[in-house]
């Protein structure tokens, strides 16, 4: 594995801490230090946060700022808002294709959270039209379950779509 694929999980808690969820647990990011350190990257850094604690949350935010500095070119990572929304999109359209999120957190993900309110043209609006739909089709099934076959369907399509166009 080449180093710089050694970092995307890095790479990822780093995206994610800027959009105010930073990493969701300190095990994400020790998680992602143990892919990186396995992938073949190396530095102490890595090294300390991939044997962290999980109480240890202050220690986890410290190390990743170090790591964001020390492995910047690397990471490649976008420095506007627009930009880190766009690969976090692309990360969580292949999250769904991949099957390591819900059909429903996907959509909620895409339609809500990392689409710009401002933005009539966003290619994730079809995402938001997609969970009305889904919760219309809900709200209609006696047992609530999940969405249908097809629907999710329709919903990989649009993943399929926004990963060609991101």
């Amino acid at each position: 594995m080449e180093p710089d694929d050694a970092l995307e999980p890095l790479r990822r808690v780093l995206l994610e801490r800027g959009t105010g969820n930073y990493p969701e647990t300190v095990a994400a990011a020790v998680e992602a230090a143990r892919a990186a350190l396995t992938g073949g990257a190396d530095s102490p850094r890595l090294w300390e946060l991939g044997v962290l604690p999980e109480r240890d949350a202050p220690e986890a935010r410290r190390l990743l700022g170090e790591l964001e500095q020390e492995f910047w070119p690397e990471l490649r990572l976008p420095t506007g808002f627009a930009a880190r929304d766009r690969a976090l999109a692309r990360y969580c359209a292949q999250d769904l294709l991949d099957g390591r999120i819900a059909p429903m957190a996907a959509a909620e993900r895409l339609g809500y959270e990392l689409r710009s309110a401002d933005d009539p043209d966003s290619p994730l609006l079809p995402f938001r039209d997609w969970l009305c739909v889904a919760e219309q089709q809900q709200e209609q099934q006696e047992y609530g379950g999940g969405p249908s076959a097809e629907l999710v369907a329709e919903l990989h399509r649009l993943a399929v779509r926004l990963l060609a166009q991101y």
